[in-house]
Protein backbone atom coordinates (compact mmCIF):
# COMPACT_ATOMS: atom_id res chain seq x y z
CA UNK A 1 0.00 0.00 0.00
CA UNK A 2 1.23 3.34 -0.60
CA UNK A 3 0.99 4.69 2.90
CA UNK A 4 3.75 2.26 3.79
CA UNK A 5 6.18 4.77 1.82
CA UNK A 6 4.60 7.12 4.39
CA UNK A 7 5.39 5.28 7.64
CA UNK A 8 9.21 4.64 5.85
CA UNK A 9 9.72 8.46 5.04
CA UNK A 10 8.70 9.00 8.67
CA UNK A 11 11.54 7.18 10.25
CA UNK A 12 14.45 8.17 8.49
CA UNK A 13 16.00 9.29 11.46
CA UNK A 14 19.67 9.18 11.73
CA UNK A 15 19.92 9.66 15.95
CA UNK A 16 18.18 9.50 19.20
CA UNK A 17 15.82 11.77 20.10
CA UNK A 18 16.96 13.50 23.65
CA UNK A 19 15.22 13.95 26.94
CA UNK A 20 15.78 17.94 26.50
CA UNK A 21 13.90 18.15 22.99
CA UNK A 22 10.97 16.17 24.62
CA UNK A 23 11.04 19.23 26.94
CA UNK A 24 11.46 21.84 24.69
CA UNK A 25 8.44 20.61 22.38
CA UNK A 26 5.97 20.73 25.61
CA UNK A 27 7.71 23.83 27.02
CA UNK A 28 7.23 25.74 23.62
CA UNK A 29 3.96 24.46 23.36
CA UNK A 30 2.92 26.30 26.05
CA UNK A 31 5.18 29.36 25.65
CA UNK A 32 4.09 29.99 22.06
CA UNK A 33 0.35 29.67 23.35
CA UNK A 34 1.07 32.16 25.84
CA UNK A 35 2.96 34.65 23.72
CA UNK A 36 0.33 34.75 21.54
CA UNK A 37 -3.00 34.97 23.66
CA UNK A 38 -2.82 38.92 23.36
CA UNK A 39 -3.18 38.86 19.39
CA UNK A 40 -5.28 36.45 18.65
CA UNK A 41 -7.79 36.64 15.90
CA UNK A 42 -5.66 39.96 15.38
CA UNK A 43 -4.47 41.21 11.83
CA UNK A 44 -1.49 42.08 11.49
CA UNK A 45 -1.81 46.33 10.90
CA UNK A 46 -4.49 46.27 13.73
CA UNK A 47 -1.39 44.69 15.96
CA UNK A 48 1.23 47.07 14.80
CA UNK A 49 -0.85 49.41 16.77
CA UNK A 50 -1.77 47.77 19.78
CA UNK A 51 1.50 47.06 20.03
CA UNK A 52 4.46 49.24 17.97
CA UNK A 53 7.28 47.33 19.21
CA UNK A 54 6.07 44.28 18.11
CA UNK A 55 4.35 41.78 20.56
CA UNK A 56 7.48 40.33 22.44
CA UNK A 57 6.00 39.59 25.84
CA UNK A 58 4.08 37.37 27.57
CA UNK A 59 1.59 39.01 29.81
CA UNK A 60 2.76 38.62 34.17
CA UNK A 61 -0.50 37.08 34.95
CA UNK A 62 -0.94 33.99 32.78
CA UNK A 63 1.11 32.48 35.71
CA UNK A 64 -1.63 32.84 37.93
CA UNK A 65 -4.08 31.51 34.89
CA UNK A 66 -5.46 28.39 34.00
CA UNK A 67 -3.60 27.14 31.03
CA UNK A 68 -5.64 28.40 27.34
CA UNK A 69 -7.00 25.44 25.36
CA UNK A 70 -4.07 24.60 23.45
CA UNK A 71 -1.56 24.08 26.04
CA UNK A 72 -4.72 22.48 28.39
CA UNK A 73 -5.91 20.16 25.47
CA UNK A 74 -2.14 19.30 24.80
CA UNK A 75 -1.97 18.26 28.28
CA UNK A 76 -4.89 16.06 28.58
CA UNK A 77 -3.80 14.13 24.99
CA UNK A 78 -0.16 13.54 26.87
CA UNK A 79 -2.22 12.17 30.01
CA UNK A 80 -4.30 9.84 28.07
CA UNK A 81 -1.49 8.76 25.83
CA UNK A 82 0.15 7.34 29.09
CA UNK A 83 -2.57 5.58 30.35
CA UNK A 84 -3.33 4.05 27.04
CA UNK A 85 -0.89 4.82 24.39
CA UNK A 86 -2.97 3.44 21.25
CA UNK A 87 -5.54 6.03 22.79
CA UNK A 88 -8.68 4.84 24.50
CA UNK A 89 -11.25 7.27 22.73
CA UNK A 90 -13.70 6.90 25.42
CA UNK A 91 -11.17 7.85 27.84
CA UNK A 92 -9.54 11.00 26.32
CA UNK A 93 -12.92 11.99 25.73
CA UNK A 94 -14.18 11.86 28.90
CA UNK A 95 -10.75 14.03 29.90
CA UNK A 96 -12.11 16.57 27.19
CA UNK A 97 -15.58 17.07 28.77
CA UNK A 98 -14.21 17.32 32.63
CA UNK A 99 -12.00 19.64 31.39
CA UNK A 100 -14.56 21.87 29.58
CA UNK A 101 -16.91 21.56 32.92
CA UNK A 102 -13.52 22.81 34.96
CA UNK A 103 -12.19 24.94 32.53
CA UNK A 104 -12.71 25.57 29.12
CA UNK A 105 -10.49 28.12 28.34
CA UNK A 106 -10.00 29.42 24.65
CA UNK A 107 -12.36 26.68 23.48
CA UNK A 108 -13.23 27.16 19.61
CA UNK A 109 -16.69 26.96 18.78
CA UNK A 110 -16.75 23.48 17.22
CA UNK A 111 -14.98 21.68 19.72
CA UNK A 112 -17.59 23.17 22.29
CA UNK A 113 -20.03 21.71 20.44
CA UNK A 114 -18.83 18.63 20.19
CA UNK A 115 -18.10 18.23 23.92
CA UNK A 116 -21.61 19.39 24.20
CA UNK A 117 -22.77 16.07 22.31
CA UNK A 118 -20.66 13.80 24.47
CA UNK A 119 -22.12 15.12 27.25
CA UNK A 120 -25.65 14.20 25.56
CA UNK A 121 -24.27 10.55 25.46
CA UNK A 122 -23.38 10.99 21.79
CA UNK A 123 -20.74 7.91 21.10
CA UNK A 124 -17.35 9.35 20.39
CA UNK A 125 -17.11 7.34 17.28
CA UNK A 126 -20.44 9.80 16.06
CA UNK A 127 -20.08 13.04 18.03
CA UNK A 128 -17.37 15.34 15.33
CA UNK A 129 -18.96 13.60 12.20
CA UNK A 130 -22.41 14.82 13.62
CA UNK A 131 -21.36 18.42 13.83
CA UNK A 132 -19.24 18.49 10.66
CA UNK A 133 -22.31 17.03 8.68
CA UNK A 134 -24.73 19.58 10.68
CA UNK A 135 -22.46 22.50 9.40
CA UNK A 136 -22.27 21.05 5.44
CA UNK A 137 -19.07 19.12 5.91
CA UNK A 138 -16.74 22.65 5.81
CA UNK A 139 -14.98 23.30 9.44
CA UNK A 140 -11.60 22.48 9.22
CA UNK A 141 -10.39 23.95 12.20
CA UNK A 142 -7.00 24.14 13.67
CA UNK A 143 -8.02 22.56 17.24
CA UNK A 144 -6.74 18.84 16.23
CA UNK A 145 -3.50 19.82 14.73
CA UNK A 146 -2.77 22.74 17.75
CA UNK A 147 -2.89 19.85 20.34
CA UNK A 148 -1.12 16.79 18.41
CA UNK A 149 2.60 16.94 19.70
CA UNK A 150 2.04 14.92 22.39
CA UNK A 151 1.48 11.97 19.52
CA UNK A 152 4.76 12.77 18.16
CA UNK A 153 6.89 12.71 21.03
CA UNK A 154 5.56 9.00 22.24
CA UNK A 155 5.44 7.19 19.04
CA UNK A 156 8.54 8.63 17.12
CA UNK A 157 9.99 5.70 17.44
CA UNK A 158 6.84 3.74 15.61
CA UNK A 159 5.55 5.35 12.32
CA UNK A 160 2.46 3.30 11.99
CA UNK A 161 1.28 3.94 15.77
CA UNK A 162 2.27 7.97 14.86
CA UNK A 163 -0.10 7.83 12.06
CA UNK A 164 -3.20 5.70 13.26
CA UNK A 165 -2.93 7.68 17.09
CA UNK A 166 -2.67 10.93 15.36
CA UNK A 167 -5.63 10.30 13.65
CA UNK A 168 -7.77 8.64 15.87
CA UNK A 169 -6.33 12.05 18.43
CA UNK A 170 -7.77 14.03 15.86
CA UNK A 171 -11.20 12.40 15.12
CA UNK A 172 -12.24 12.59 18.20
CA UNK A 173 -12.99 16.59 18.20
CA UNK A 174 -12.27 17.33 13.84
CA UNK A 175 -13.64 14.89 11.58
CA UNK A 176 -13.05 16.87 8.19
CA UNK A 177 -9.91 14.89 6.49
CA UNK A 178 -7.92 17.75 6.12
CA UNK A 179 -7.82 18.10 10.05
CA UNK A 180 -6.75 14.68 10.40
CA UNK A 181 -3.83 14.93 7.58
CA UNK A 182 -2.22 18.01 8.52
CA UNK A 183 -2.17 16.70 12.28
CA UNK A 184 -0.35 13.41 10.88
CA UNK A 185 2.06 15.52 8.32
CA UNK A 186 2.71 17.84 11.50
CA UNK A 187 3.95 15.34 13.58
CA UNK A 188 5.60 13.07 10.97
CA UNK A 189 7.55 16.17 9.94
CA UNK A 190 8.30 16.51 14.27
CA UNK A 191 9.14 13.33 14.87
CA UNK A 192 11.81 13.10 11.63
CA UNK A 193 12.95 16.37 13.15
CA UNK A 194 13.46 15.26 16.83
CA UNK A 195 15.75 12.27 15.23
CA UNK A 196 17.73 14.80 13.85
CA UNK A 197 16.54 14.29 10.07
CA UNK A 198 15.03 17.45 7.63
CA UNK A 199 12.29 16.46 5.87
CA UNK A 200 12.44 17.69 2.14
CA UNK A 201 8.44 18.96 1.74
CA UNK A 202 8.01 18.23 -1.88
CA UNK A 203 9.01 14.57 -0.82
CA UNK A 204 6.42 14.65 1.90
CA UNK A 205 3.67 16.05 -0.51
CA UNK A 206 4.24 13.43 -2.70
CA UNK A 207 3.90 10.62 -0.05
CA UNK A 208 0.80 12.30 1.18
CA UNK A 209 -0.45 12.36 -2.72
CA UNK A 210 0.23 8.73 -2.75
CA UNK A 211 -1.31 7.95 0.62
CA UNK A 212 -4.35 8.95 -0.37
CA UNK A 213 -3.96 12.44 2.23
CA UNK A 214 -6.55 14.88 1.26
CA UNK A 215 -5.26 17.03 -2.03
CA UNK A 216 -5.71 20.21 -0.14
CA UNK A 217 -3.07 19.37 2.47
CA UNK A 218 -0.85 18.24 -0.03
CA UNK A 219 -0.99 21.43 -1.90
CA UNK A 220 -0.46 23.59 1.19
CA UNK A 221 3.12 21.49 2.10
CA UNK A 222 4.66 22.53 -1.26
CA UNK A 223 2.92 26.20 -0.71
CA UNK A 224 5.24 26.44 2.64
CA UNK A 225 8.44 25.69 0.35
CA UNK A 226 10.69 28.60 0.16
CA UNK A 227 8.07 30.77 1.04
CA UNK A 228 7.75 33.73 3.29
CA UNK A 229 5.76 33.67 6.88
CA UNK A 230 3.89 36.51 5.06
CA UNK A 231 2.79 34.64 1.98
CA UNK A 232 0.70 32.62 4.10
CA UNK A 233 -1.74 34.61 5.09
CA UNK A 234 -2.59 34.02 8.62
CA UNK A 235 -4.65 37.06 8.98
CA UNK A 236 -6.45 36.76 6.18
CA UNK A 237 -10.52 36.70 7.95
CA UNK A 238 -11.82 33.87 5.84
CA UNK A 239 -9.35 31.47 6.73
CA UNK A 240 -8.01 32.55 10.33
CA UNK A 241 -8.02 28.91 12.25
CA UNK A 242 -7.90 26.95 9.07
CA UNK A 243 -6.06 23.54 9.97
CA UNK A 244 -4.10 23.65 6.97
CA UNK A 245 -2.59 27.52 8.09
CA UNK A 246 -1.45 25.90 11.67
CA UNK A 247 0.43 22.92 9.99
CA UNK A 248 1.69 25.67 7.14
CA UNK A 249 3.37 27.58 10.83
CA UNK A 250 4.86 24.27 11.73
CA UNK A 251 6.67 23.55 8.77
CA UNK A 252 7.88 26.92 8.01
CA UNK A 253 8.91 26.96 11.68
CA UNK A 254 10.86 23.87 10.43
CA UNK A 255 12.91 25.49 7.65
CA UNK A 256 13.96 28.45 9.68
CA UNK A 257 16.92 29.43 11.67
CA UNK A 258 16.62 27.51 14.99
CA UNK A 259 16.12 30.91 17.10
CA UNK A 260 12.99 30.09 19.17
CA UNK A 261 12.75 33.91 20.10
CA UNK A 262 13.02 35.10 17.02
CA UNK A 263 10.59 32.85 14.77
CA UNK A 264 7.73 32.86 17.57
CA UNK A 265 7.99 36.58 17.86
CA UNK A 266 7.66 36.38 13.94
CA UNK A 267 4.60 34.30 14.18
CA UNK A 268 2.93 36.09 17.00
CA UNK A 269 3.53 39.46 15.07
CA UNK A 270 1.90 38.61 11.67
CA UNK A 271 -1.60 38.52 12.86
CA UNK A 272 -4.26 35.91 13.12
CA UNK A 273 -4.83 32.93 15.36
CA UNK A 274 -1.98 33.78 17.18
CA UNK A 275 -2.19 31.79 20.36
CA UNK A 276 -2.62 28.41 18.24
CA UNK A 277 0.25 29.53 15.63
CA UNK A 278 2.20 30.33 18.51
CA UNK A 279 1.87 26.84 20.38
CA UNK A 280 2.45 24.74 17.14
CA UNK A 281 5.78 27.10 16.32
CA UNK A 282 6.80 26.63 19.76
CA UNK A 283 6.35 23.10 19.98
CA UNK A 284 8.11 22.97 16.82
CA UNK A 285 11.13 25.36 17.55
CA UNK A 286 11.00 23.83 21.14
CA UNK A 287 11.95 20.40 19.45
CA UNK A 288 14.58 21.80 17.56
CA UNK A 289 16.70 23.79 20.09
CA UNK A 290 15.88 22.21 23.64
CA UNK A 291 14.47 23.91 26.85
CA UNK A 292 17.46 26.24 27.08
CA UNK A 293 17.05 27.50 24.25
CA UNK A 294 13.54 28.79 25.44
CA UNK A 295 13.87 32.44 26.91
CA UNK A 296 14.04 32.17 30.72
CA UNK A 297 11.46 35.34 30.94
CA UNK A 298 9.28 33.17 28.73
CA UNK A 299 9.21 30.18 30.92
CA UNK A 300 9.15 32.60 34.30
CA UNK A 301 4.90 33.52 32.96
CA UNK A 302 4.40 29.58 32.32
CA UNK A 303 1.89 28.22 34.77
CA UNK A 304 3.25 24.58 35.87
CA UNK A 305 6.25 24.15 34.61
CA UNK A 306 7.51 21.34 36.73
CA UNK A 307 4.02 19.24 35.51
CA UNK A 308 4.67 19.93 31.83
CA UNK A 309 8.67 18.53 32.51
CA UNK A 310 7.37 15.67 33.94
CA UNK A 311 4.25 15.10 31.41
CA UNK A 312 7.70 15.16 28.88
CA UNK A 313 10.03 13.27 30.59
CA UNK A 314 7.00 10.42 30.89
CA UNK A 315 6.53 10.63 27.12
CA UNK A 316 10.09 9.95 26.43
CA UNK A 317 10.48 7.23 28.92
CA UNK A 318 7.48 5.19 27.37
CA UNK A 319 8.77 6.19 23.79
CA UNK A 320 11.82 4.52 24.84
CA UNK A 321 10.89 1.29 26.09
CA UNK A 322 9.27 -0.55 28.66
CA UNK A 323 12.69 0.35 30.79
CA UNK A 324 12.31 4.14 31.70
CA UNK A 325 16.34 5.37 31.36
CA UNK A 326 17.92 7.03 34.44
CA UNK A 327 16.68 11.07 34.22
CA UNK A 328 18.95 13.65 33.32
CA UNK A 329 19.64 16.72 34.57
CA UNK A 330 17.42 19.72 33.05
CA UNK A 331 18.42 23.71 33.22
CA UNK A 332 16.69 24.94 36.07
CA UNK A 333 13.53 26.98 35.87
CA UNK A 334 14.11 30.60 36.36
CA UNK A 335 12.52 30.60 39.81
CA UNK A 336 14.72 27.56 40.94
CA UNK A 337 17.68 29.75 39.67
CA UNK A 338 17.04 32.45 41.35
Amino acid sequence: MAIEELKRFFERSPRAATRDLYHGVILGLAVGNALGIRGENTSREALRRLFPDGLREIEPSERECRWDDDTAQSVILAEALLEEAELDLAGFASLLVSWARENGRGMGNLTRRVISKLESGVPVEDASREVWEEDGREPAGNGAVMRCAPVALRWRRSSRQLIEVTMKSARVTHHDSRCVWSAVTLNGALALWLGGANPDLEDLARLLDRAGADTRVSAAVRRVRGCRLADLGLDDRETMGYTVKAMQVGLWALQEEPDFEAVLCEVVNVGGDTDTNGAVAGAVMGGRVGLAGIPPRWRESIRDESRLIDLADRLFDASEGPAPRSVTARPPSPREAS
